[in-house]
């Protein structure tokens, strides 16, 4: 049995806020600037935050870029934890073409690229351990099944969350009693708690950008790209009860999308050691598409022995729009030597917006209606500050470093709530806090061939909790809760970055 329905469950505010930020990926050089290129240009992946760069250009370029990425996880609770994993991409790919108009003054030439550039990597392995005390994922798989009758808690009734049939079929919830509609946990109390997971995926952009030089003091651009996104989480959530028995839940959620936006750009040079840049970046309309699927697996909380019961496999379809971003830039040009640059990017994650790709009944509530609400309520407005600096200490040789910031996009107090029929068993959540970001390279050019080398350190901190802390059912069909709540853990993600640019001008 599949079930195809957006009503079902799309994304909640913590999904939608992983994908709202992107890293900062490209060429090595760009890397070792730490993205802050907005008002220097002549650079490809500078392209991708102000199409104006692509008209600094004055000459045509081919590049690659590969980056290997060991990625650390670090936990802070009650049992601290450390995971590992390495993986390699192939960051960029470009295609400048630069086409001079023979004049020096008016109209100087004009400049197209064609771009592939990684913008985000979601590659990361995740343990947590812990004792949640006089908690549990079982007492809230009761708390969520509040209301049905036994009778009624079927794989064959999508009108009863799969949580609740879960947690029924293994044996961790109990009617309060002879047909009751009312649940017990097998255990409140709860003697370990453990959390493995892994995330694969990125976000990517194949981009076509055109600017033009207007007498080598102005330039203008815009470029439409085409991002596609991919997803993937395994996870295992399970916890000891105080007399030895068991219970993990698994799942499979897998997210993937394509979507589209616009961006213009400008960049302007008033005087020879100053640069002013300013870009706009349209939402991103995105069209997307869930996978699910989640099993319980039970030792000891039954009579009938060990218990494996699984939920069909579930999905969903829906637009999601993000939040459009401003950057605005300032470079100061140091002689023939030096530079440095400065970015400020904002924007506003409240804005985003789910999407049903069905039409609404016009007499009915729109289908998204309680996740816009949340996304509006605790997303926040988002700033960037990044800061990059090159000095030339040859004619062929640069050195170049760089330090980013990144505010958090959501509240800390971002709940979990799940609509009360979902499919979805997920229920543990990651809350972003601040990022950090720090780099240096080395650049080398002999007659048009380039490479780039680069070692960039990024650093992302979030709260993580099992499940929702005093989830009750509301009113409106949703489980959670809209109140503070505690963190179970701390979560550091540091990456080391090594990146290799090879470039040929002609």
């Amino acid at each position: 049995m599949s079930l195809v329905s957006s009503l079902i469950f799309a994304q909640g505010v913590l999904d939608v806020m992983k994908y709202t930020d992107r890293d900062i990926l490209g060429t090595a050089r760009y890397m070792s600037m730490a993205g802050s290129m907005g008002a220097l240009g002549g650079d490809p992946s500078s392209i991708f935050d102000n199409p104006a760069a692509l008209g600094i250009y004055r000459s045509s370029e081919l590049s690659f870029t590969l980056n290997a990425t060991p990625s650390v996880t670090k936990t802070v609770s009650d049992i601290s934890k450390v995971d590992n994993k390495f993986f390699f991409n192939f960051n960029q790919f470009s295609y400048v073409l630069s086409i001079p108009s023979g004049k020096d003054k008016g109209y100087v030439s004009s400049n197209f690229s064609f771009s592939y550039n990684r913008l985000k990597d979601f590659h990361r392995r995740v343990s947590i351990g812990g004792n949640s005390g006089n908690s549990s994922l079982a007492g809230y798989m009761a708390d969520f099944t509040q209301g049905f009758y036994p009778s009624s808690i079927s794989s064959d009734n999508e009108y009863v969350p799969y949580l609740s049939v879960l947690g029924y079929e293994g044996y961790v919830i109990d009617p309060n009693g002879a047909d009751s509609s009312m649940y017990l946990p097998y255990d409140y109390n709860v003697s370990q708690t453990g959390y493995y997971a892994v995330e694969k995926g990125r976000v990517e952009e194949y981009n076509i950008s055109y600017a033009a030089n207007v007498g080598h003091f102005l330039y203008l651009g815009v470029g439409f790209g085409i991002q596609n996104m991919y997803y993937k989480l395994e996870s295992e959530n399970g916890e000891v009860y105080t007399n030895g028995s068991n219970m993990i839940l698994s799942n499979v959620f897998k997210t993937t999308g394509v979507g589209y936006n616009i961006r213009l750009g400008v960049i302007a040079r008033p005087v020879s050691f100053l640069r002013l840049g300013f870009s706009f970046q349209s939402p991103i309309w995105y069209s997307m598409t869930d996978n699910m699927r989640g099993n319980i697996i039970t030792n000891g909380t039954s009579p009938q022995g060990d218990i494996s019961f699984s939920t069909p496999q579930g999905y969903s379809s829906y637009g999601l729009n993000m939040p459009l971003k401003l950057q605005a830039s300032v470079a100061l040009i140091l002689g023939k030597s030096g530079l440095i640059n400065f970015d400020y990017v904002y924007s506003d994650n409240s804005t985003a917006k789910l999407k049903d790709e069905q039409s609404n009944n016009i007499f009915s509530e729109p289908t998204f209606a309680f996740e816009n609400s949340e996304i509006k309520q605790y997303g926040l407005k988002n700033h960037l500050f990044k800061i990059g600096a090159e000095y030339r200490i040859a004619s062929q040789f640069a050195i170049r470093a760089g330090f980013a910031y990144q505010t958090p996009g959501v509240s800390e107090n971002a709940p979990r709530n799940l609509m009360n029929n979902t499919i979805r068993t997920d229920t543990e959540f990651f809350v972003d806090n601040t990022s950090l970001y720090g780099s240096v390279g080395f650049g080398y050019r002999y007659n048009g061939f380039g490479i780039d080398l680069t070692y960039a350190y990024s650093e992302s901190n979030q709260s993580f909790n099992f499940y929702q802390n005093n989830a009750t059912l509301m009113t409106n069909g949703y489980f959670g809760v809209d109140a503070n709540y505690s963190s179970n853990a701390k979560i550091k993600t540091i990456r080391h970055n090594a990146v290799m640019t090879l470039s040929f001008k002609f």
